[in-house]
């Protein structure tokens, strides 16, 4: 994809104004579940373009879609992290508008899904505000922490927003996967092209994207090797520095690596995206799934023994740490812990549990996303003495 393409996508302010409308909920089927909504973040794809006979070709579609979302990183290491739901809507008519053609061509579809929006021809909006109250009406709250709009159409094209759009083209996953990096992950575009106020520049809030120059101030320095030059020159991939051009700007705005998918679409998202995408997991997944017992206040005599134990979410190639601690010293690792009340003093001690995800994705963590604890008082009451019956004259 073209970056003046990117570069619209960014500049445009894609709430319109909407006719009042009655929006109903619709049938869903959550399709992929991993855990508790509560505890996990639950993707939504809403369909548009598809009539009531091209419903089974819908399924097939998200079906792919997820798959070869699921295919990349972070979303493959952390896929347990995620539920997904498919919601079915229905249209009137099949595919979308496509007002560049000629003859123009127009749909009656759920979302009004649109080529050419703002007069970019891959651009393809749809009615965002029922798309959000589609969402909210279907499903509970806490189930739609992202949601993507799969626009029945096999021309390449889509957009981003608080709503992630995409057709049916295979390769649309990569603009999908660009646009959730902004709406999920909060990054910032890294070309150059088409940018305004480049020679008043500000400091970004995006964790990659700065004007910083001098190494203690970069917000990435963490992923710096002390012996690479800033600002960078070179195109080897992966390898973290200070390289001019981003946020659209060619001049005195720095991005951190040579190319990125918040770059170009087909490329990795390299480590100071990856690493802002796992963070930003952690604001919604907990280490801790349960914990056991759910009382926080036991009470036990000397001769018994406490059992604690947690279940944690599983990454796909690694697993989190749990750590034991008792009065501040550790005891024990695992998931589970059988604590003796004879190895402890009679009185009141402290139990806690810390999870943590240990990845080397993750090299600055200030908020201590990645882990989580939790906490017990134990109170062990005093050993009792054996009692000696006074003897009678009888039995002396």
């Amino acid at each position: 994809m073209k970056v003046s393409f990117f570069s619209t996508c960014a500049k445009l302010c894609l709430c319109f104004i909407v006719a009042a409308v009655v929006v109903r909920a619709e049938p869903y089927e959550t399709i992929v579940s991993n855990g508790d909504a509560g505890n996990r973040i639950d993707m939504v794809v809403v369909g548009d373009g598809y009539t009531a006979d091209e419903l089974g070709k819908y399924r097939t579609d998200v079906a792919q879609l997820i798959a070869r979302m699921f295919l990349q990183d972070p979303y493959r290491e952390y896929q347990t992290y995620f539920n997904v739901h498919r919601i079915d809507v229905t249209s009137a008519q099949s595919g979308a508008d496509h007002p560049d053609r000629n003859p123009k061509v127009y749909v009656n579809t759920a979302f009004d899904a649109t080529y050419n929006c703002a007069g970019t021809q891959r651009l393809v909006c749809v009615n965002q505000t029922r798309v959000r109250e589609v969402a909210r009406n279907t499903l509970a709250a806490n189930q739609y922490d992202m949601i993507v709009v799969l626009v029945n159409d096999p021309e390449y094209g889509g957009s981003g927003g608080s709503v992630a759009v995409g057709s049916t083209h295979p390769q649309v996953v990569e603009l999908v996967l660009h646009e959730l990096g902004h709406s999920f992950g909060f990054l910032a575009d890294e070309y150059d092209v088409g940018g305004t106020n480049c020679n008043l520049p500000s400091e970004p809030s995006a964790v990659n994207s700065t004007i910083a120059t001098a190494r203690e101030n970069i917000k990435w320095n963490h992923w710096i090797d002390d012996a690479t030059p800033l600002p960078t020159i070179g195109s080897t991939p992966g390898v973290p520095g200070l390289y001019q051009g981003s946020s659209f700007c060619q001049n005195n705005y720095y991005r951190p690596t040579h190319n990125s998918k918040m770059r170009s679409l087909g490329t990795p998202f390299e480590q100071i995206n990856l690493e802002q995408h796992v963070r930003r997991i952690y604001t919604f997944v907990s280490p801790l799934d349960t914990v056991a017992p759910v009382a926080t206040n036991i009470a036990i005599n000397y001769a018994q023994a406490q059992t604690f134990s947690v279940t944690t979410p599983q990454p796909a190639t690694h697993n989190l740490e749990v750590t034991w601690l008792v009065d501040g010293v550790s005891r024990a690792t695992g998931e589970s812990f059988v604590l003796p009340a004879h190895t402890l003093a009679s009185g009141t001690h402290t139990v806690e549990v810390v999870a943590r995800d240990a990845t080397g994705v993750v090299r600055r963590d200030p908020q201590s996303l990645l882990e989580e604890r939790r906490s017990w008082t134990l109170s062990v009451a005093p050993k009792r003495r054996a009692t000696t019956r006074p003897r009678t004259r009888n039995q002396s």
